[in-house]
């Protein structure tokens, strides 16, 4: 093995997915070549710098919100009805299995009002948030009992991405991931306890088989890795899992993850995944 493949490989090695052979044939080139042990040692230390970014607070310029707010008035004043809907742009950086997510903005094309008619529409439990998938797209549905104010954020970096006032109205709004990775973004509503986080695949296909990290990154990857929407509803989400997704099965790859560690799964008849305290 050249010095070129040796390096090919560093990613697959750091992520501990490599084949048997490969990986005891690359362990002996690192004890025997210093430049490759270097080279590796710099390899490491570029991941672990970024990792380190998922913690960076990033400062939104003052004009931005200014800019969102006249464009939202020339979305609004084209459309005179409909459902309420918001479409998320999200840019992806993955390095060696690390991803780092930076969420633009949403902006909501329709508002909710008074006047906005649920005739057709499935009905749902009143006060509680419901998702469904539909296709490619993920649909939150909220029945409001009086004045509510559900917010949609990023779990990352604790940033506000959207919030919806209804007065006793009916939200059903579309969540898109246009992206090739996946995005995960908490929804809660003020007041209320409760709060779920909700993991959207992106065009693409994870190849990574396995990995560890919290109970909210393991959502990021089965979405990632199966092509399907993650729920998450527990009290900690913070909880210390390892995964492994041999299974051709995401459901019995989700339960192999938190069967032992207090946790249960459940696959709805949409294919939506939720992960909940048992």
């Amino acid at each position: 093995m050249n010095q070129d493949k040796a390096r090919e490989l560093f990613s697959a090695y750091y992520e501990g997915i490599l084949e048997g052979g490969l990986k005891q044939s690359l362990e002996q080139q690192l004890k025997s070549d210093a430049t490759l042990q270097a080279d590796y040692a710099a390899f490491t230390e570029t991941v672990l710098s970024l990792d380190s970014l998922k913690h960076e607070e990033i400062e939104i310029p003052s004009y931005l919100s200014d800019r969102i707010a006249t464009r939202l008035e020339q979305v609004q004043s084209k459309q005179k009805f409909g459902l309420p809907a918001w479409t998320i742009w999200i840019k992806g950086v993955a390095f060696a299995g690390l991803g780092v997510v930076a969420i633009a903005f949403a902006l909501p094309l329709f508002h909710t009002d008074k006047s906005t008619s649920t005739a057709g529409l499935a009905p749902v439990a009143v006060d509680q948030i419901v998702f469904k998938a539909d296709g490619s797209e993920v649909v939150l549905n909220y029945q409001a009992s009086g004045n509510k104010t559900v917010v949609v954020s990023s779990p990352v970096t604790g940033k506000e991405v959207q919030r919806f006032r209804l007065e006793g109205q009916r939200l059903q709004s579309p969540i898109q991931n246009t992206m090739d990775s996946p995005a995960i973004f908490k929804v809660e509503v003020l007041g209320d306890k409760n709060s779920s986080l909700i993991a959207v695949p992106g065009v693409a296909t994870l190849k990574a088989k396995s990995g560890e990290g919290t109970v909210q990154d393991l959502a990021v990857s089965l979405a990632g890795r199966y092509h399907v929407p993650v729920v998450v509803e527990a009290a900690d989400v913070t909880h210390h899992v390892s995964w492994n997704f041999a299974s051709a099965d995401v459901l019995a790859a989700a339960n192999q993850a938190v069967t032992n560690v207090g946790f249960s799964v459940d696959q709805r008849s949409d294919g939506l995944i939720k992960i909940l305290d048992r």
